[in-house]
């Protein structure tokens, strides 16, 4: 069977947009009794370039990951910084941001190819892109450069 864009069918995160990354974590993380994990800032040292709707951006936000046995569930806390996450939190309130899929080394290459597909980049940094798609498919499309 012939790969489609994504490549591999396999989901590997699932992201939250809310209004506090502590909170939801603290939350999460008692919901399924594991550890709460340690809420970071990327991009707080501006060593990424972010681009939010072709212009740069600090694009600084705070993190928390759940590694999970087969997805890793994010939650986003947007800044005051342009990015497509603060506009979510402004327009819709909390809620599920991205589904990501891996692009290792074809990440640009397959947002190429979704852009030709329907689904235009709205930001980007070196290790991800996030595609829209709400319209049809109800959330955003996001590529990892990750293994």
């Amino acid at each position: 069977m012939e790969k489609g864009i994504l490549g591999a069918p396999f989901v590997c995160q699932i992201a939250m947009i809310v209004r506090d990354a502590q909170k939801a974590a603290s939350r999460f993380a008692e919901l399924l009794n594991v550890p709460v994990p340690q809420v970071v800032t990327a991009n707080a040292d501006g060593s990424d370039t972010v681009t939010y709707k072709g212009q740069p951006t600090d694009g600084r936000v705070k993190l928390a990951f759940f590694h999970l046995e087969n997805v890793v569930v994010e939650f986003i806390e947007p800044t005051e910084d342009p990015t497509t996450w603060k506009d979510f939190l402004d327009e819709k309130g909390p809620g599920v941001h991205h589904i990501a899929f891996k692009a290792k080394d074809r990440m640009l290459e397959t947002a190429a190819e979704l852009e030709r597909f329907g689904y235009p980049l709205i930001q980007h940094g070196k290790k991800y892109a996030y595609l829209e798609s709400t319209e049809e498919l109800g959330v955003i499309l996001e590529l990892l450069d990750i293994d």
